[in-house]
């Protein structure tokens, strides 16, 4: 099973997926990837963290309590999912499936318990002996699992912060600094005589369903007015618009307002990668295209050349090279998120088999994946054979690809008797 999920706790939000597969949810934004200002998380409150397929939440000893359908977790870590209410504190955790169609969790009012809990009630529960039953208490048999289980080692507890916040503290007074296009290693400029835009990015290489999180940069040489900045996600295929399609567009600063000379502007983007995306390669291009719109001046643009991946491509790629029928193309149609491929059998075993191709023509339709196969016989045959599959997305991304090579070989076997 493949995990891509949203995290979001407040106004921050990020991916957990394969390479990103740990988060540190608190208050110290030195060590958390979610920081909240929020006075019930602690400096660590929780962590986040993908182990064989699944996704698990483990309290790291907050002093408020991380909660799952209302009750509080303890030492051990507990798999979740978006069908959950589960809080950090007093906020609410939400999680998104970045699929198509995915699931995500809908916004609950605060469980009473969650309430009685950080007013002090559990305090005089334990000095009773009745302290509230923990999730694995109330839940026995759901399932745990040891924290990072796949080699991941569990970060050593800070100590919690017991000293009551200030009133500006409480107020989040002075805000709290971001990431800076500096911590982006990837970077792309344009410029003119007006000023510099500076597309920032952690990698260069995406695949479907991804989203593409950066930083644009402004740096104005000149006085103007700017009328907004945004960015762009363009597909340039052989065979389609002569400026590219635009999947994805976010209007990152909306203006009017006035640049002074030697102002910077740092702006965070997010971009969805469409599901069926094009792979980059002989026909296609893809790339970022930034755009600042000065007011009575010339514009300034930035591009930056990106690299896609299709994991349901590669998927099915594979799956036919576990049954030996090797790849001659796997070619992306203009614009249609629509694949159509050949496959052959080893030169040799042609004559045996009596299959000269597999012809795939491959269709994306919303959460599912419709496959035509249409398996091209030799002469000493008559009359190509051909068959389709619908599958669902989800069931197909998290299958092993010995068992979707069992499929095609299956359905080969079948028409050619």
């Amino acid at each position: 099973m493949t995990v891509n999920m949203r995290v979001t706790l407040g106004q921050a939000s990020v991916v957990i997926d394969p390479q990103n597969p740990h988060i540190i949810i608190g208050r110290d934004p030195a060590t958390c990837h979610i920081v909240s200002n929020d006075a019930s998380v602690s400096r660590q409150h929780a962590q986040i963290y993908i182990d064989y397929g699944f996704l698990y939440l483990h309290d790291m000893g907050s002093s408020n309590g991380t909660w799952v359908n209302g009750v509080p977790l303890r030492d051990q870590p507990v798999p979740i999912d978006p069908s959950q209410q589960i809080f950090v504190g007093q906020q609410q955790l939400f999680l998104e499936e970045m699929g198509m169609g995915g699931k995500k969790t809908m916004m609950v009012a605060q469980p009473e318990a969650i309430r009685a809990y950080i007013a002090g009630r559990e305090a005089h529960m334990a000095a009773q002996g009745a302290a509230v039953p923990t999730y694995q208490q109330a839940s026995p048999h759901h399932q745990t699992a040891a924290p990072f289980a796949t080699g991941y080692e569990q970060p050593a507890m800070q100590p919690m912060q017991q000293q009551p916040l200030t009133r500006d503290e409480q107020l989040g007074l002075g805000g709290s600094e971001g990431g800076l296009p500096a911590e982006y290693t990837y970077r792309r400029q344009g410029s003119n005589s007006n000023g510099v835009l500076l597309i920032a990015l952690k990698q260069d290489t995406f695949a479907n369903d991804n989203v593409i999180d950066g930083y644009l940069e402004y740096t104005a040489l000149d006085s103007e007015t700017i009328a907004s900045i945004t960015i762009e996600l363009v597909e340039y295929h052989k065979n389609g618009p002569s400026k590219g399609h635009v999947w994805d567009r976010m209007l990152v600063r909306q203006g009017p307002w006035k640049s002074k000379k030697n102002d910077i502007l740092p702006m965070p983007f997010s971009l969805r990668v469409p599901t069926g995306t094009a792979v980059t390669g002989r026909n296609v291009n893809w790339e970022l295209r930034g755009y600042v719109d000065i007011n009575w001046a010339f514009d300034v643009q930035a591009t930056s050349p990106i690299n896609m991946k299709n994991v349901d491509m590669e998927k099915v790629r594979d799956a036919l090279g576990t049954i030996d029928y090797r790849i001659v193309e796997l070619d992306p149609l203009s614009l249609g998120q629509h694949y159509v491929g050949k496959f052959q059998p080893p030169a040799q075993l042609r004559s045996q088999l009596g299959v000269s191709n597999i012809n795939l023509d491959i269709e994306y339709l919303g959460a599912d994946l419709l496959i035509r196969m249409v398996v091209e016989k030799t002469s000493m045959f008559k009359f190509d054979k051909k068959t389709e599959f619908r599958f669902d997305l989800s069931r197909l991304r998290s299958a092993s690809i010995h068992e979707l090579g069992q499929h095609f070989l299956d359905n080969i076997n079948l028409l050619m008797k």
